[in-house]
């Protein structure tokens, strides 16, 4: 029979072994920041050049752009174009370049490539009518 302070160890053990783990998935949490040098569009409302958290919010489904001043705050609605996360340092924000004026078309991140909904009628932009701001996990 196994004794009491054996069956205490092991109990410790087992609940140790399943608590750590979710404290380091908790730990690795980071905070996608894009600097955007330039004045730019998201569906109707204009963003100044800036740095910026981008956070997914309730889904991968509506992207919130926040200011890291926390002045602004606008958020996006994406759709997704596929599900094949950005490798490595490829998370960026993707922009339409129309007239001189620079309009958000999507971003590729570890989630996927995906698209606002008012641009996903365009194809993705190339050439000179694309800009792309590297978005960086801290």
């Amino acid at each position: 029979m196994i004794s009491q302070m054996k069956l205490m160890a092991i109990l410790l053990s087992l609940l140790a072994f399943l608590i750590l783990p979710g404290q380091g998935v908790a730990q690795k949490q980071r905070i996608a920041q894009a600097t955007v040098p330039f004045e730019f569009w998201i569906e109707g409302y204009r963003l100044p050049a800036g740095d910026y958290q981008i956070e997914p919010l309730k889904s991968t489904s509506y992207l919130l752009f926040r200011s890291t001043d926390g002045k602004i705050v606008q958020g996006a609605y994406v759709l997704p174009l596929d599900d094949d996360p950005a490798k490595g340092g490829d998370s960026k924000l993707v922009f339409r370049i129309q007239n001189g004026t620079y309009y958000l078309y999507g971003g590729w991140g570890p989630f996927g490539r995906r698209v606002l909904t008012g641009e996903s009628a365009r194809p993705v932009p190339s050439g000179n009518d694309r800009a792309e701001v590297a978005i960086i996990y801290r």
